[in-house]
């Protein structure tokens, strides 16, 4: 290899070496923008356990599930089917019924463990909550008493049962009354004595 082939090579390889060490330059600017720009582009975690935050709260859910039952579902109720209707605005088949369609159309209705393997609410449980929302305009803070459930889970499960209610049961009832309606709820008025009673108001002579 002659004088002239030397200094090719050395000069070859004088530029990697140089190509080299601003490729690890650019690199370490880059790392470096990146640690800077980190916080930047990281979306930060919710909840978990970090200092000073709040210890999670042990409702005993499963002893208001276990309460709710002996109340209103048992064989061996509490409460008797009239105070059921007074207090849900219905009577029980028609309550279990929504409850079961709801539990069908919308998962979230069923009971499932967290992480921890502690159960959830029950389905029972989550359409109560949403039911006396609806039925007594209570607030959904209301629901920690009896049900020991959060207002926020509460307002949650509120809004996903409306959703499944209109979803499964618009068909049927969120329509029009037609003409056999109408006849059927005059027929049941008619075997209470609800025309003749207004009537005899109507005949009614005052001073």
């Amino acid at each position: 290899m002659d004088s002239d082939d030397e200094m090719m090579v050395q000069l070859f390889t004088e530029e990697q070496n140089a190509q080299a060490v601003r490729r690890q330059q650019q690199q370490l600017i880059l790392t470096n923008m990146l640690r800077v720009l980190q916080p930047l582009f990281v979306m930060p975690r919710r909840g978990g356990s970090k200092p000073g935050k709040r210890r999670n709260i042990n409702r005993h859910r499963e002893a208001s599930a276990m309460l709710l039952d002996a109340d209103y579902f048992n064989d061996d109720v509490t409460h008797l089917p009239e105070e059921f209707r007074r207090r849900f605005r219905m009577n029980k088949e028609m309550f279990l019924k929504i409850v079961h369609d709801v539990r069908e159309y919308d998962k979230y209705f069923m009971a499932k463990k967290d992480c921890i393997d502690l159960w959830g609410f029950t389905s029972i449980q989550k359409c109560t909550a949403a039911m006396r929302c609806l039925a007594y305009r209570a607030p959904p803070d209301t629901a920690n008493d009896y049900l020991r459930m959060a207002e926020s889970t509460c307002t949650g499960t509120l809004y996903r049962f409306y959703r499944a209610v209109i979803a499964v049961f618009a068909k049927d009832y969120l329509r029009a009354s037609r003409e056999d309606d109408t006849a059927r709820i005059l027929q049941k008025n008619a075997a209470r004595g609800f025309p003749g009673m207004l009537g005899s108001i109507d005949c009614m002579h005052w001073d």
